[in-house]
């Protein structure tokens, strides 16, 4: 036996190993349930193994699984997003406990001023979760939104080797592929129907508007990546995979009929030619300050024109459900999206310093709704749903101060996304930078018409992008600091 290799404690090993399905058998009393068990109880002891030994793989194999994680209940209305959240729990602690490169990065990046805005979200969202209408429901969500925080935006800044970091991001993008392909079936299955794309994409994305909104994250780097794939330096089966992979979620976008997600497509377009134009982020600023007036200004010229729209999103023609974004007469989801800004912005008014807490809006804005805004699918028990409105969201739950914040974090990452483009050199790092960029602009517009950052799904795009912003303008201020 020692010739093989086995020794004292492998047969220890061994020993319990059988002792344990015993066990097993004997509590269940059935095949199967011993097998499941000691399936998951193995593939816990494994996780843990490559949590603690080989860490970046762990990690990889976790973003991997975001998009193929499904909600799991864990009684009393609590529910997990499974695997991904249960692992992203066990990167933290082992991160914590076992890598001081954890450590030295937190340090590092707490002086960015991105970071910084986020240590003050969580610290402001601590504040209005004290001051809830729902303390307990704030609780929840203060300590989800601080473990998004940590885990995915400090994670994605301790790494060194920029090649690690396209690799988060492509494992994130070949995730989707299964998921992607689950819906491309299940819509052939409902012969192409576009009534149907509500519910194409579960169990793993619970609607087609947050997925199409993770695609349309993605996309202008999948598109970078293609244009400028020679100085990628891949090999060719890769550049292969890579066109494929960016034809099937263009295809995937279209498929998802979000109205949002492909209009944000097209603002994140223009904003891709404003800086190949070289625009400056003031020129930025000053040009958004002029757009806000001009709608101000002539927001009754707009409201009739939206009055003339009578196309509807749910009549099974796509050309109507894209057209129909304007309709603010008939379209029922436009209407009902409408109703809960309003009700945001009265909660606002109500309680405009601190909000009614993290996580309160479905559960306080019935109150606020009146006849005049209420639709034939509005809640009358104020329930199933957000404000359908990231911005709105800050603003009715953590008042003026988390809306100011929240702000902060948003034209933080564009300045440092305009700034990094600017002087980065790297072509590697150019081409992750602005596809970043660009895919923040999506979700800052998105946000606008819905709000997803509760979801991890949407929550590991947004937080790991502005800590890869992070990244890359720590790493030019490196570069500088090298003597010549």
């Amino acid at each position: 036996m020692k010739a093989l290799g086995i020794g004292k404690k492998e047969w220890l090993a061994l020993l319990i190993a059988v002792l344990m399905l015993l066990g097993l058998y004997k509590y269940f009393g059935n095949v199967d349930g011993t097998a499941t068990t000691a399936i998951l109880f193995c593939g816990f002891v494994f996780s843990i193994f490559l949590a603690l030994e080989r860490t970046f793989v762990f990690y990889l194999l976790l973003v991997f699984l975001i998009p193929l994680s499904i909600d799991v209940g864990l009684g009393y209305g609590a529910q997990v997003n499974s695997p991904s959240e249960l692992m992203l729990l066990m990167l933290l602690l082992v991160l914590m406990l076992f890598h001081k490169e954890y450590s030295i990065a937190l340090r590092r990046t707490s002086i960015h001023p991105i970071a910084i805005f986020l240590a003050l979200d969580i610290f402001w969202q601590l504040i209005v979760t004290l001051t809830s209408s729902h303390p307990d429901i704030s609780f929840k969500r203060w300590i989800i939104h601080t473990i998004f925080i940590v885990g995915f935006f400090t994670t994605i800044t301790m790494l060194k080797d920029p090649k690690r970091l396209f690799k988060v991001w492509m494992a994130y993008m070949i995730g989707l592929l299964p998921v992607m392909w689950f819906t491309f079936e299940n819509f052939r299955m409902y012969e192409f129907d576009p009534r149907t794309v509500f519910v194409i994409s579960k169990p793993f994305f619970p609607d087609h508007t947050v997925y199409g909104a993770c695609i349309a994250f993605i996309i202008p780097l999948l598109i970078l990546c293609c244009i400028h794939w020679k100085k990628l330096n891949w090999k060719r089966w890769q550049i292969t995979a890579l066109f494929l992979i960016t034809i099937v979620a263009i295809a995937s976008e279209f498929i998802a009929l979000s109205r949002a997600a492909i209009l944000s497509l097209g603002v994140a377009l223009i904003f891709a030619l404003l800086l190949h134009w070289k625009m400056r982020f003031r020129s930025l600023l000053i040009g958004l300050v002029g757009i806000g007036i001009v709608v101000f200004s002539m927001q009754d010229q707009i409201y009739e024109y939206f009055e003339e729209t009578d196309a509807v999103s749910n009549d099974g023609q796509v050309s109507n459900h894209l057209s129909s974004v304007t309709n603010i007469q008939t379209d029922a989801s436009n209407l009902e999206r409408v109703n809960r800004w309003v009700c945001a912005a009265r909660m606002f008014e109500d309680r405009p310093f601190l909000g009614y807490g993290p996580g309160t809006y479905q559960f306080e804005y019935n109150k606020f709704q009146t006849t005049e805004f209420k639709t034939h699918i509005s809640s009358n028990k104020g329930e199933k749903g957000n404000a359908h409105s990231e911005y709105l969201t800050y603003l009715s739950e953590k008042g003026i101060f988390g809306g100011v914040i929240f702000l902060l974090i948003v034209f933080g990452a564009i300045f440092y996304g305009m700034k990094n483009h600017q002087v980065l050199e790297d072509p590697l790092l150019r081409i992750l930078n602005l596809g970043i960029l660009l895919g923040l602009t999506t979700y800052f517009f998105h946000g606008i018409f819905n709000s997803f950052m509760d979801q991890s799904k949407m929550a590991f795009l947004y937080f790991t992008g502005l800590g890869t912003l992070v990244w890359l303008s720590k790493n030019v201020q490196k570069s500088k600091q090298k003597p010549a």
